[in-house]
C-alpha cells in the first residue's frame, strides 16, 4: 500500500509541476532526484512533527552513481545544521520545517534556506507542515513547489491560509516580499 500511495503522490506532482513541461536538464531535478526526495520526507515529517524541531542533511550522487542521503540531524524549532559528507557527491540540502505553529511562516522555504544553498552551490528541498514539497533553485535563485498541500504527510494541527495565499513559485526577491522582510 505504501509503495502505491508514493506512486499515486508522484503521479500527483507530475500533473501540476509548474516545471514539468519545460524541464531543463541538469537544472530542474530529475524525476528519480523528486522521487527521492519524497521518500526521505515520507519518514521524516512524522518525526519532525512528533518532535516538534527540524531535521536536515544531504542529499547526493554515491561513486557508483546511486542517489542516497546522510543520516537526517536534529535542529532546533526553527533551524537546523546538517554534517557534510565525505562518501557523496552532494547536489542538494533536505529539511522539514517542523511541526505547524502560528509563530512561525513556514509552508514557504525561508531567505535562510534560500541564502546557505546557494552559498554552497547546491540545490535544495524543503517540506512544510502543511505537506508541501518545494525545490529550491539555487542557480536561479528562486523556488518552485513540487506538490501542494497533504502530497506528503503533514501535521495533524496545520491550518491551511494561515500564511495568506501561497504561490507556486518565488524568486528570492518575491520571498522576501511575501516573508516581510
Amino acid at each position: 500500500m505504501a509503495d502505491f500511495m508514493r506512486a499515486l503522490r508522484l503521479a500527483t506532482c507530475i500533473a501540476v509541476l509548474p516545471f514539468a513541461v519545460t524541464a531543463r536538464p541538469g537544472v530542474d531535478p530529475s524525476w528519480e532526484e523528486i522521487d527521492f526526495a519524497m521518500g526521505v520526507f515520507e519518514d521524516l515529517q512524522p518525526v519532525s512533527f512528533r518532535k516538534e524541531r527540524e531535521y536536515c542533511g544531504y542529499i547526493g550522487r554515491y561513486p557508483d552513481g546511486s542517489l542516497g542521503a546522510t543520516e537526517p540531524e536534529a535542529g532546533t524549532q526553527a533551524s537546523c545544521l546538517p554534517v557534510w559528507p565525505s562518501d557523496m557527491v552532494v547536489i542538494a540540502s533536505f529539511h522539514t520545517h517542523g511541526t505547524f505553529d502560528t509563530g512561525y511562516f513556514n509552508e514557504v522555504p525561508s531567505d535562510v534556506d534560500m541564502q546557505g544553498d546557494r552559498a554552497l552551490g547546491i540545490n535544495g528541498w524543503v517540506a512544510t507542515p502543511g505537506g508541501r514539497l518545494w525545490f529550491v533553485d539555487s542557480k536561479d535563485n528562486q523556488t518552485r513547489m513540487v506538490c501542494g498541500i497533504g502530497c506528503l504527510p503533514r501535521a495533524t494541527l496545520f491550518y491551511k491560509g494561515i500564511n495568506g495565499t501561497i504561490e507556486k513559485a518565488y524568486t528570492y526577491d518575491e520571498l522576501l516580499e511575501k516573508l516581510g522582510e
